[in-house]
């Protein structure tokens, strides 16, 4: 599986737009951004709901396991590791609630254009029909 970086570089090429404008559309740096692409920095989860309403992608597949390592879980009781644990999918799901909103909002959109198209359609094919009619 591409990574999250490869998925947005490979986005930003298929639409044909510059680091600036795809950095701008995710509201971070130009830096920022080319840090991600280039793997220089990890992206972090709080900005997945905004890469999936701009990428129209699904974020959740790159969410990051929780990951302790036996040195940090050696010095912390387990019950504050648990609810690091919760706290961090807590995290994950609203993210993963909102990504739902906006992408049922977005069906939503488009059908309404869809319809809209339809319309036009019909209009434009009765117009058709009418001109046809006068022609002959």
């Amino acid at each position: 599986m591409k990574s999250l970086e490869e998925t947005l570089f490979r986005y930003q090429l298929e639409k044909k737009i510059t680091q600036h404008e795809m950095a701008a559309m995710l509201n971070v740096s130009q830096a920022t951004y080319n840090n991600w692409i280039n793997q220089k920095s990890v992206i972090a989860p709080k900005y997945f709901p905004v890469i999936a309403k701009v990428c129209g992608i699904d974020v959740s597949l790159y969410a990051p396991e929780p990951n302790f390592s036996s040195t940090q879980t050696a010095h912390l009781p387990d019950d504050s590791i648990q609810a690091g644990t919760l706290k961090l999918y807590q995290k994950f799901t609203q993210n993963l609630e909102e990504q739902v909103l906006y992408l049922k909002d977005r069906a939503n959109e488009l059908q309404s254009k869809l319809h809209e198209k339809e319309v036009l359609l019909k209009t434009q094919q009765e117009e058709i029909n009418l001109l046809r009619n006068q022609i002959l």
